[in-house]
C-alpha cells in the first residue's frame, strides 16, 4: 500500500508539472495605452539557441551553457513558454526557426523572442561588402574554407527573411555574438512611453557587439540582460520594459562594465511596415521562490524590496514605487497569508479519527 501511495503522489507530481508546462506561455499580457487597458499579446513564446561544442576549428563555448540555463528562467518569470536548441548543426539551426515559426510565427497576438549564442561572423566580400553570419557548430573556418563556411552557416539575409514572414506582430531578435551587416537600423534616440504607437508590427534587434569586437565566454551581456528583465531596464518606473528601452540599457552598461571593449547594437528592421512598434515585457511586482527556506535576493539597486521568509516558501514584497492602490496591497498580503505550514504524512493505510 505504501509503495501504490508514493507512486500515486510521483504520477499526480509529473502530470501537475506537465500542465504547468503547457500553461506557461498562454497567459495575455495588459498594456496601459490612451488610457486604456489593452491586451498586446495572447501568448509569449521564446526559442533558445546556444552553440558550445564546435566541431571544425572554433573555439569551444562552455560559458553559453549556463547563460541559456539562466536566460531560461528569467524568461519564464516574464511569463514566456521557452524552447531549448543546443549544440545546432547547419540542418539543425534552420529548422529550429522554421519550426517555432510556424508553430508560433502565425498568430497576429504571439510575442515571439529569439535568441542566438555562439560564434558570430563578418566575412568581408571582393566588392567591400560585410556579410554578417550565425555559425552553427559544424560550419568550417572560414578563413580555411570560406565557400563551405557560407554554405553551412547562417546569413543575416536568412533572419531578414523569417523576420519578415512572421505574422506576429511583435518579435525580438537578440543575439550574444558578434557580426556586422545591414539588417537593421542603429537606434540612437530616447525610449519612447507606451502609447498606440507601441501596438504596431515591429521587429527589433539586439546584437552583443559590432564587427570586430570579441565577446567572452562568460558573457556580462547574458547577466545584464537578466538584469534588465528583472526591473532594472525600466528606465521610466513605469512597471513596463519595451524593446527600445532595453536596448538602451544594454548598450549603455555593458559598454561600462567592458570598460569600451563591447558595444551592443540595437534597433529595428529596415522596413517601414514593421518598424513602428515596440516589444514589451511587463516588470513582476513580486517574485516567489520555490526553495524552502532560501531567501530571495533581487538585483535592482534601489529601492531595496522586502523579504518575507516562511519554512515552505520566500515571498518579496514589492518595491514600495511599484504599489499603486489598495488592490495590489491586498493581493500582496492574501499571497503572503497563503503560505502557511503543511504536514508531510507518510504514505500508507489510516483509519480517520485514529
Amino acid at each position: 500500500m505504501k509503495a501504490r501511495f508514493t507512486i500515486l503522489l510521483v504520477s499526480v507530481f509529473l502530470f501537475t508539472s506537465f500542465l504547468s508546462g503547457q500553461d506557461r506561455g498562454m497567459k495575455p499580457v495588459q498594456v496601459p495605452v490612451d488610457g486604456k487597458t489593452t491586451t498586446l499579446y495572447n501568448s509569449s513564446h521564446a526559442l533558445l539557441i546556444g552553440a558550445v561544442d564546435y566541431q571544425s576549428g572554433w573555439p569551444q563555448l562552455p560559458g553559453v551553457r549556463d547563460e541559456v540555463t539562466m536566460l531560461k528562467s528569467a524568461l519564464e518569470r516574464n511569463g514566456f513558454a521557452v524552447e531549448v536548441v543546443m549544440n545546432p548543426t547547419s540542418d539543425q539551426l534552420y529548422r529550429a526557426f522554421t519550426d517555432f515559426i510556424n508553430l508560433y510565427g502565425q498568430d497576429l497576438d504571439n510575442r515571439l523572442l529569439f535568441f542566438f549564442a555562439g560564434h558570430g561572423y563578418t566575412l568581408k566580400t571582393a566588392w567591400g561588402e560585410e556579410l554578417g553570419y550565425l555559425v552553427p557548430v559544424n560550419a568550417p573556418n572560414p578563413n580555411y574554407d570560406p565557400g563551405e563556411f557560407q554554405n553551412q552557416a547562417m546569413e543575416m539575409a536568412q533572419v531578414e527573411i523569417y523576420a519578415r514572414r512572421l505574422q506576429a506582430k511583435h518579435a525580438l531578435f537578440i543575439f550574444d555574438a558578434c557580426f556586422s551587416g545591414s539588417l537593421f537600423s542603429n537606434t540612437r534616440s530616447i525610449p519612447e512611453i507606451i502609447t498606440y504607437k507601441t501596438t504596431l508590427p515591429v521587429r527589433q534587434f539586439i546584437t552583443s557587439g559590432s564587427a570586430e569586437e570579441t565577446v567572452p565566454d562568460k558573457s556580462i551581456f547574458a547577466e545584464l540582460f537578466v538584469r534588465a528583465l528583472d526591473g532594472e531596464a525600466d528606465l521610466d518606473r513605469n512597471d513596463y520594459i519595451t524593446g527600445s528601452e532595453l536596448g538602451d540599457y544594454l548598450q549603455s552598461n555593458v559598454v561600462n562594465y567592458t570598460m569600451s571593449r563591447q558595444h551592443p547594437q540595437y534597433g529595428k528592421i529596415r522596413n517601414p511596415n514593421l518598424d513602428k512598434g515596440d516589444f514589451v515585457f511587463p516588470v513582476s511586482s513580486e517574485e516567489t521562490a520555490v526553495s524552502p527556506g532560501t531567501t530571495v535576493s533581487t538585483t535592482i539597486a534601489t529601492p531595496p524590496r522586502t523579504t518575507v521568509t516562511h519554512p515552505r516558501a520566500t515571498v518579496t514584497t514589492p518595491r514600495p514605487t511599484d504599489i499603486k492602490s489598495q488592490r495590489e496591497i491586498d493581493e500582496m498580503n492574501r499571497e503572503i497569508n497563503e503560505f502557511t505550514p503543511m504536514a508531510f504524512v507518510e504514505g500508507g493505510t489510516y483509519l480517520m479519527g485514529a
